[in-house]
């Protein structure tokens, strides 16, 4: 499904936000903070580009950032990002995307979550969701 893309981008303290339908990307800045306000303002601004439609992330977060607590607790809940249908992370190693993704069984996210290291790869995922009809998850 081709989706029109937007051209607008959004450049915050601790990141830059664009969409390309059905996509908002997330690139995350160098020493990143990211607590629940920022969270929530991520999700803020993805709903808007996305025009209130379904969507999917991918966030690029290889550089050196930190995710607090709290961060982690709003980023996780559906009920958070209704609109939310995947999200694909980037990351700097083999090594932490195998944690990542070992660690997401055991109380990640309840939606669709893979952490990749190949952005390609991480669209391809994306875009399969997308295609197979996986809009749909528990709140």
């Amino acid at each position: 499904m081709k989706e029109l893309i937007l051209t607008e981008a959004i450049d915050l303290s601790y990141c830059k936000i664009r969409y390309e339908g059905p996509v908002v990307y997330f690139v995350f800045k160098e020493g990143a903070e990211l607590g629940f306000p920022e969270i929530r303002e991520c999700t803020y601004h993805a709903e808007r580009l996305s025009g209130k439609k379904p969507y999917l992330v991918l966030s690029d977060a290889r550089v050196n950032m930190n995710v607090t607590q709290e961060g982690r607790k709003v980023a996780s809940d559906i009920k958070e990002a209704p609109l939310l249908r995947g999200t694909a992370v980037l990351v700097k190693n083999t090594a932490l995307k195998i944690a990542t993704n070992y660690f997401t069984k055991f109380g990640g996210p309840n939606y669709p979550f893979r952490a990749f290291t190949d952005k390609q790869k991480a669209i391809d995922w994306l875009m399969k969701l997308w295609e197979n009809g996986q809009l749909q998850f528990p709140v």
